[in-house]
């Protein structure tokens, strides 16, 4: 199984890949237009939950 972690546009605009390093243990703040959010497994695994909790979560 793959995953890719961001699409070519992404790494392209630099939003997900790239820009200065910081020194380990710092964090920079970065406001998003839109970000992507991919959960996987199977509605057994309790996928739907996890998928209903995290839209009530961001929603409020």
């Amino acid at each position: 199984m793959t995953s890719q972690v961001s699409s070519a546009a992404e790494q392209a605009d630099g939003a997900v890949v790239g820009g200065p390093r910081k020194p380990a243990g710092a964090k920079g703040v970065r406001r998003l237009d839109r970000v992507i959010i991919r959960f996987a497994g199977d509605s057994g695994d309790g996928m739907q939950l996890t998928g209903d909790r995290f839209t009530s979560e961001t929603a409020s």
